[in-house]
């Protein structure tokens, strides 16, 4: 049996936490948490995650710069990002797709099996590659 897939959760939402956490563990992900913009880059030095969920709104430091240094960095470059938002405007998602991310999710319009399934999907393109 392989490595389970990575999924770095970047959330500070303890609610829609403990929901993705739940949902992703039924789908057979390991899941690792962070709770703000500081726990994310540090999350990304001590384990390489297969994809990073992000959200945009978080304290210490935003998704937006976490999506920057993810990009800008040769060891992250290259992992899948999906930024969670409840910010669903025409101007965040030109901003979310000019940073670098692979998708965006409204969170208020999707459910954790609709995550999951979206995670499943991006990870399966990947491997198409």
């Amino acid at each position: 049996m392989g490595a389970k897939t990575k999924i770095l959760l970047a959330e500070d939402d303890i609610q829609l936490v403990d929901m993705y956490r739940r949902k992703f563990d039924l789908e057979g992900f390991e899941t690792i948490i962070a709770e703000d913009g500081e726990e994310t880059l540090k999350a990304l030095e001590t384990s390489k995650p297969d994809i990073i969920l992000l959200d945009i709104m978080m304290p210490k430091v935003d998704g937006l710069q976490v999506l920057k240094k993810i990009r800008e960095n040769p060891e992250t470059k290259n992992i899948i990002v999906v930024v969670l938002t409840n910010l669903g405007s025409e101007a965040t998602a030109a901003e979310i797709f000019k940073l670098g991310a692979d998708d965006y999710i409204v969170k208020a319009d999707f459910t954790p099996l609709e995550v999951a399934n979206k995670v499943k999907e991006l990870l399966a393109e990947r491997k198409k590659k």
